[in-house]
């Protein structure tokens, strides 16, 4: 059996759920942001953690070994521009996303539950400043995907 177009198929997929998951919390961030209501934004802050943890986590994980496996499934050439340039946003991203927003996360929820709006709010909009940089990271990752740039052009 050929696995390649299955692995192929749960990196595109996990990919999409990585991007578009990421998205919609953020477009429900900037929302509950604008909010005065802080039972809003203490919920949106449970369900960051809990998104991160089942949905996010593994998303970034099947991308990852999924990407690796099709790279050695196709030759093993680690050294071409596009591939160096997927792994470098990987890190970047796992790492914005590992170190700083997860630290955000934390520190929203603990606000949200002090009963502090603005501190709430503003760790919400710290976390939103952040999730845009990974997002931005990650068209980035996407563009290169699909155009594969190389080095010899």
């Amino acid at each position: 059996m050929d696995w390649e177009p299955w692995v192929h198929f749960a990196h595109v997929l996990a990919s999409i759920v990585w991007v578009g998951g990421g998205l919609t919390l953020s477009v429900v961030g900037w929302r509950a942001h604008r909010s005065a209501d802080l039972a809003v934004i203490r919920a949106l802050a449970g369900m960051m953690s809990f998104l991160g943890i089942v949905t996010f986590a593994p998303a970034m994980v099947v991308v990852l070994l999924s990407g690796v496996w099709l790279v050695l499934d196709a030759a093993g050439d680690f050294t071409e521009l596009w591939i160096v340039l997927a792994l470098t946003a990987f890190a970047l991203a796992f790492l914005l996303g590992a170190v700083y927003l997860s630290r955000t996360v934390l520190r929203l929820e603990r606000l949200a539950e002090s009963g502090d709006l603005a501190g709430t709010r503003a760790a919400l909009g710290s976390w939103l400043t952040g999730y845009a940089v990974v997002v931005a990271i990650l068209v980035f990752a996407l563009w290169d995907m699909v155009f594969k740039p190389s080095a010899g052009g």
